[in-house]
């Protein structure tokens, strides 16, 4: 086989891997074996152990020596350190570029928010199609930066509040709350508003931390 079909192997087995743990198909704390995954996707271990080894630096899979390759199960105090970061990175995203972004992609921007209050009054509420609109979303103001390394970092940080929202089932009300959150960082993009953007994005950030601390408490 070679390095190329290889190559395209991994990324597969990455995506369906990483899809199943988003979707809990694969539970928090549950072991994974590498030769039952790669007799499941029909493919070599090799890529089997690259996917999982990206998974790992993801953070959404660690390898715990002399045990196994288990599903991450994270922790209140790592979950809120990961928000103080993003909050940090789309803080410095927005100083970047509040003055410099074309209106044409705040609009862009608030179209987004504009499909996210439509997917609000869909009975039932499709919670996974809010949830990656919300990760596009907050993804788009850092992708502007054009900082490669940035975005990578927030990324990562991403799944975890991604993984974190859907092991803890957020409930439409409370999404529904927050999602007001959007409007008022899109206007405050499109008025070049930096101080209203950045209480935004505290209070937003810090309405998740209120919620986790009350699902952790449970």
């Amino acid at each position: 086989m070679s390095k190329i079909e290889t190559s395209l192997l991994t990324k597969q087995v990455y995506n369906v891997l990483r899809g199943k743990i988003i979707a809990r198909e694969y539970m928090p704390s549950e072991k994974l074996d590498i030769h039952k995954l790669a007799e499941e996707f029909g493919v070599s271990r090799s890529p089997v152990k690259d996917a999982v080894n990206q998974l790992v630096y993801d953070g959404l899979i660690e390898i715990i020596p002399r045990k196994g390759t288990y599903v991450t199960e994270l922790n209140f105090i790592e979950f809120i350190e990961v928000l103080d970061a993003r909050l940090m990175i789309e803080l410095w995203a927005a100083k970047q570029i509040v003055h410099t972004i074309s209106n044409k992609k705040i609009e862009q921007w608030g179209k987004m928010v504009q499909e996210m209050d439509s997917l609000l009054e869909v009975s039932p509420f499709h919670f996974d199609s809010y949830n990656k609109l919300d990760m596009q979303f907050h993804s788009t103001l850092i992708d502007w930066t054009d900082n490669n390394k940035i975005k990578e970092i927030f990324s990562s940080l991403n799944t975890h509040v991604s993984l974190s929202r859907i092991v803890h089932s957020t409930s439409l009300e409370s999404t529904f709350k927050r999602h007001k959150d959007h409007s008022r960082l899109y206007e405050a993009m499109k008025n070049r508003d930096l101080p209203s953007f950045s209480d935004a994005i505290t209070e937003h950030i810090e309405s998740i931390k209120t919620e986790a601390k009350l699902h952790w408490e449970v």
